[in-house]
């Protein structure tokens, strides 16, 4: 018996969902607590940055340094994040910039334009101003400074930040950190597997197999050990195995008692009935035979009818209720079903019975193993056509072994979706009271049916 999706694997399976879905949840969280954490120190290091710029540009216009405000603004521009820096008076000429060539350009002129007003707003209140343009895509700083010593003459540091590396350092940041989530995950879904297998998936196979040992084989596996669901479980179901078992034996054995009852009755009154009335029909036949011919010979087939009568009733007694099965054992009533077979189905059959069996198993077994092998028999001799057969019982590592061979036609199951006749129903009954099984083979040309009665469980 299989399980088509076991339970481990559902666990694991919604485990490895779950995870999964917790790493892309956590991917968009530390990506965006990345890109925050990046964002905050890109303007921390912008504002820092203006300040600075403006502070150490204002020492140098006031000694007239141009040539060091150039490289102190190529150093700036050294920046992965800073893409366009320049120094603007109020009249908007480049004073110097990363870019050389702007030289002595008017801001408005270069992709600063949108962003001059900014820097005419910085210079007019001489406040550093940190902004974001309207999309939010470059990041804006404006620090104003004086020129000299008199405070009319103001120029701007306009430094414009582009934090698209930074944003494309943050998602590979972000994937890495979850590629490291995934395989620490991987690494406890694989644990949880044979966590699961051990204490779950295991325990669940082992119930599968008692389930299945009951319906394949007739018989019940050993319980489950523990304390938890499946342990309960399975002991119920053995109990209820158990109990079923206990039902159908009652039934079986009540049935045997009826049966043996109506034997009784049959050999007791039918049979001595019977026979009376032939004695008297004898007695008659006598009387007859002195009248005349006719009458003697009507007499002479009602008495023949008459000893007909007693042995077909007699035979059916005997095949309801065997005689000397509780006293004389298994032997014996096989030896009479053998004698049945050859009288009745001028069939040949052959009895061995080992003494050992008759030990081991008790009055009831004995009685629903004799029914069972009366079956194969019978059946046999109606629908095979054997010319030979054999019964033969033993033991094999403490299990009973009865095997019933001939060398007739092999036996054909119902076909499916058409009902076992009474014979195959009532068998199938008692070889699960037995906790036996039944395997049928061919062999060189004869019929092997061999019935297994475990006296353990394994």
């Amino acid at each position: 018996m299989r399980v088509p999706q076991s339970i481990q694997k559902k666990i694991s399976g919604i485990v490895l969902l779950f995870g999964c879905l917790t790493i892309l949840l956590n991917h968009a969280r530390t990506q965006k607590w990345l890109a925050d954490q990046r964002l905050a120190r890109l303007e921390e290091e912008a504002a820092d940055t203006g300040s600075r710029l403006s502070g150490v540009l204002q020492h140098l216009s006031r000694r007239q340094q141009e040539r060091a405000a150039e490289l102190e603004m190529a150093y700036a521009s050294l920046s992965k994040d800073v893409e366009i820096g320049v120094v603007c008076g109020r009249d908007g000429l480049i004073r110097c910039s990363t870019q050389l060539q702007w030289r002595g350009l008017s801001v408005s002129d270069t992709p600063l334009a949108v962003e001059w007003r900014r820097a005419l707003d910085a210079m007019e209140r001489m406040t550093t101003v940190l902004t974001w343009n309207e999309d939010k895509t470059k990041y804006i700083v404006a620090a104003p400074f004086f020129e000299g010593y008199d405070t009319s003459g103001r120029a701007v540091v306009l430094l414009r930040y582009d934090p698209a590396l930074l944003f494309m350092q943050v998602r590979d940041e972000a994937w890495h950190e979850s590629v490291r989530h995934a395989c620490f995950l991987l690494a406890l879904t694989l644990l949880l597997w044979f966590a699961l297998d051990e204490v779950v998936g295991r325990r669940v196979r082992e119930l599968v197999r008692q389930v299945g040992a009951v319906g394949t084989s007739g018989r019940e596996g050993l319980p489950l050990r523990g304390k938890d669901e499946l342990s309960v479980i399975s002991r119920e179901f053995d109990g209820a195995i158990q109990r079923l078992t206990a039902a159908e034996k009652l039934a079986l054995n009540a049935a045997e008692q009826e049966r043996r009852r109506i034997g009784g009755d049959l050999h007791d009154d039918l049979c001595q009935r019977l026979s009376a009335t032939k004695m008297k029909t004898e007695v008659m036949l006598n009387l007859a035979a002195r009248g005349g011919a006719e009458a003697a010979e009507l007499a002479r087939e009602v008495v023949s009818e008459l000893q007909e009568a007693v042995t077909a009733a007699r035979a059916m007694a005997h095949g309801l209720s065997p005689t000397g099965l509780d006293s004389l054992g298994l032997s014996h009533a096989l030896a009479k079903l053998s004698q049945f077979t050859r009288t009745s189905f001028q069939v040949p059959c052959a009895v061995e019975v080992d003494e050992r069996v008759e030990e081991v198993l008790g009055v009831s077994e004995r009685e629903l193993l004799f029914r069972v092998t009366q079956e194969l028999v019978v059946n046999a001799c109606k629908h095979s056509r054997p010319t030979s057969m054999s019964i033969n019982s033993s033991l094999e590592n403490g299990d009973v072994v009865l095997t019933v061979i001939h060398d007739g036609t092999p036996f054909q199951e119902p076909p499916a979706g058409r009902e076992a006749g009474m014979g195959l129903v009532l068998m199938r009954q008692r070889l699960h009271a037995l906790r036996a099984t039944l395997e049928r083979t061919e062999e060189s040309g004869f019929v092997i049916s061999i019935v297994r009665i475990r006296r353990h469980n394994s």
